[in-house]
């Protein structure tokens, strides 16, 4: 298995915790939903385990390239995180001043922006990779 065929399972992975996040809240923290998550996690812990040891390289690659798009796929994601985290603060502030009850944020909601944050940066690197790759060979 390539790295970037990796990197690809990790990110749907990624996705399917933010789902089981968001299935915590609309469940509202049952057990089946604490149960889903906690594979996911378990899942998720698994399989980079595994690529650290499997995928466990004598000389990485380093190339330029691939660090530049690492960097701007975390980027990338990290101002997409707190774009939602300013959205939700502000909806959150404006809904106060409407309602006299108590407004609340689930606190799972933070979890499964974090997971689909890594999602997020994993599909973008993956998308800075297809687009500079000449050939069939991501050489990982």
């Amino acid at each position: 298995m390539t790295f970037n065929r990796y990197m690809f399972l990790r990110m749907w992975v990624e996705a399917l915790g933010a789902a089981a996040c968001l299935a915590l809240i609309a469940v509202g923290g049952a057990l089946e939903g604490v149960i889903v998550a906690g594979v996911v996690a378990l899942v998720w812990a698994a399989g980079e385990v595994w690529a650290a040891t499997v995928l466990q390289r004598r000389h990485p690659r380093r190339d330029e390239l691939s660090d530049e798009n690492q960097k701007q796929a975390m980027q990338f994601a990290l101002m997409a995180l707190v774009a939602v985290l300013v959205l939700i603060g502000f909806a959150d502030t404006v809904a106060g001043l409407f309602s006299t009850g108590d407004v609340r944020i689930h606190p799972m909601l933070l979890p499964a922006l974090a997971m689909a944050a890594l999602a997020v940066a994993d599909a973008r690197y993956l998308w800075l990779e297809r687009g500079d790759m000449k050939d069939d060979d991501d050489e990982d």
